[in-house]
């Protein structure tokens, strides 16, 4: 597990060493006439993956629970994503590791959407998108049989929008709220869940050969009500990306 994230965030870091640190180049003889002119990527066209470190807050919303049942926490996750057009799908996951102390979480997260497009040119877009998002969140407290296991489904849409900010620079924002159902195994239908999400991606293109370095900032809320008293928690997380885009 310790080399998978020193792999993973030296894939990530290894582009902002490369640009800190100026290397000489021989020069290289072209042919006579007027270089060609790199064409920049479409705004919006990107695979982007990359890992976030999230501050989260999970935190019972009812009364009823005894304190051995509750599963409330404030701590960090890792996530892992994968963004594309059309496709965004994430792996959470928090434990020891992460900073908590006596609960483990998972979050496994996967969104189609088309954006819809009222605004498009090099520049600059503004679509609304329209999206189902599927979604596995469990937590469990060590040394106890207490545990949250939701799995959800949920229909949104909202506001996007990207602009080109010079030959090396792009930003996307997005804002989307959620409404459908949460269940647990075995179940049909538990609860209904509201989540309402935003991000940003900055994007810095050609940074490492033809490929983008992105820095980001996402916001994460969920609402899950859930039939009974002891399943009725909110999470919310904030947290900072940091990806390549290719």
């Amino acid at each position: 597990m310790n080399n998978f994230f020193v792999k993973t965030f030296s894939f990530l870091i290894l582009p902002v060493i490369i640009t800190l640190f100026p290397m000489h180049s021989q020069a290289q003889m072209f042919s006579i006439g007027d270089p060609e002119q790199r064409s920049s990527r479409p705004l919006g066209s990107s695979t982007i993956i990359g890992a976030a470190w999230e501050f989260a807050d999970f935190s019972y919303q009812a009364e009823g629970a005894e304190e051995f049942q509750r599963l409330d926490y404030n701590a960090n996750l890792l996530r892992l994503f994968l963004n594309s057009p059309g496709l965004d799908i994430s792996l959470a996951f928090g434990g020891s590791y992460t900073g908590m102390d006596d609960h483990s979480a998972i979050n496994i997260n996967a969104r189609l959407y088309n954006n819809f497009f009222i605004k498009r040119n090099p520049n600059f877009q503004f679509a609304i998108p329209i999206q189902l998002t599927t979604d596995l969140m469990q937590v469990r407290r060590n040394e106890t049989s207490a545990e949250f296991q939701q799995s959800s489904l949920v229909f949104g849409t909202g506001a996007y929008t990207a602009f080109r900010m010079g030959d090396r620079f792009s930003l996307t924002v997005n804002a989307t709220p959620n409404y459908g159902f949460s269940f647990s195994q075995g179940s049909l239908f538990g609860g209904g869940l509201f989540r309402f999400d935003a991000g940003t991606f900055l994007m810095i293109n050609e940074l490492f050969g033809s490929n983008s370095l992105t820095i980001g900032y996402n916001f994460d809320f969920r609402a899950y009500r859930i039939e009974g008293n002891l399943n009725d928690y909110d999470f919310t997380s904030h947290s900072i990306t940091l990806g390549i885009g290719f």
